[in-house]
């Protein structure tokens, strides 16, 4: 029998812990975070699959009473759940398994055949999430951290989640699945650059997530470019964790943001957060955005027009990633000491950047 600790608790029961999606130098840890170990034969993208992955090769550690999360999120809560549910979690490990990754990643695997029920579920949850308790990244001002108001998120779905997965009728089409759906089936226009990992995304108005991410899971960038001269240019989260992709270092993108605010004409100025937020975001700035509007879609932010036409945005960031990866190789994730021995190197004659 397992139970469920807040995060602050694993010192009470050392190395008597399953830490889930996380790290903890006291507990076993099973996620996909950058410098947390993962058990040998259990490499995988999300936590959730490493965790379904420990199940089938019936690991020891899988014995540990107590589990643990310093946040929640959809990858960490099917983890956890999955710990207390291990035969059902294989009986659905391919809906899992996308579920975790639609959520985590924002992509969509079309070749998944259980992507649209996986979509459902994703989009459920979010609403439940925030109707019962609050979004990612708004835990309430009396809480004084995540890691203390995540606790009841997870006593709660916990026990919601096996309902559903176990009762297909549960499984609503929530108004944001029907606005994920509906921008799928517009023309919008796709291309990866492969030999910078970059994909873009050209359409009319700004997309939701899951539509804007969906199909990009050999990028580790995504360009967005909409009607009026709106841009927006982000590191997907699957480079700040550790996963079975190579992917090029981070890169800083402070220098980029000054080339493009030496051709900026209007008011605005375009700036980026540093490489180890989990997904920076290249934009025109208006008010600072919240961490908690950076997470939500960009169809929930302003995005502002930019005075640079849209071929000439194109151009001079792909050259810039083109620039500074010619020198480096596609290799596994780096520990964050090692990134920012990267960036100091590629940036040592540049004043400007701050690593």
């Amino acid at each position: 029998m397992k139970t469920f600790i807040p995060f602050y608790d694993v010192k009470k029961y050392p190395h008597e812990v399953i830490v889930m999606d996380a790290h903890h130098p006291q507990g076993f840890d099973l996620s996909h975070w950058r410098g947390a170990p993962v058990p040998e034969g259990c490499e995988a993208d999300t936590s959730t699959e490493i965790v379904l992955k420990a199940i089938e090769k019936d690991i020891p550690e899988l014995n540990k009473s107590y589990v643990t999360n310093n946040h929640y999120d959809i990858d960490g809560f099917l983890g956890v759940w999955a710990l207390f549910n291990p035969q059902l979690a294989l009986k659905h490990k391919n809906l899992l398994i996308e579920i975790a990754q639609i959520a985590d990643f924002r992509e969509i695997d079309f070749k998944n055949s259980e992507w649209r029920k996986a979509l459902k579920i994703v989009c459920l949850l979010n609403e439940e999430e925030a109707r019962l308790f609050y979004p990612p990244f708004g835990a309430p001002e009396i809480a004084e951290k995540e890691m203390e108001a995540c606790v009841p998120k997870y006593h709660y779905f916990l026990e919601a989640f096996t309902e559903m997965i176990q009762n297909e009728e549960k499984i609503k089409e929530t108004e944001e699945y029907k606005c994920v759906i509906a921008q799928l089936e517009q023309n919008i226009q796709r291309k990866t650059i492969s030999d910078i990992k970059m994909q873009l995304v050209e359409a009319k108005e700004p997309l939701h997530y899951y539509s804007l991410y969906a199909g990009s899971n050999h990028a580790d960038m995504v360009m967005s470019l909409y009607s009026g001269n709106r841009y927006e240019l982000e590191y997907k989260y699957t480079t700040w964790v550790t996963t079975t992709r190579k992917h090029f270092p981070r890169l800083n993108l402070q220098l980029l943001c000054d080339r493009l605010n030496r051709m900026e004409n209007s008011k605005r100025t375009w700036k980026a957060e540093h490489f180890t937020d989990t997904a920076p975001i290249l934009r025109l700035e208006g008010e600072r955005l919240s961490k908690k509007e950076r997470y939500s879609s960009p169809t929930a932010r302003p995005i502002y027009p930019s005075s640079i036409a849209p071929e000439l945005f194109k151009k001079e960031c792909i050259s810039y990633f083109r620039e500074f990866y010619r020198d480096l190789s596609l290799g596994e994730t780096l520990d964050w000491k090692e990134l920012r021995r990267v960036n100091e190197e590629i940036f040592a004659k540049s004043s400007n950047v701050k690593i």
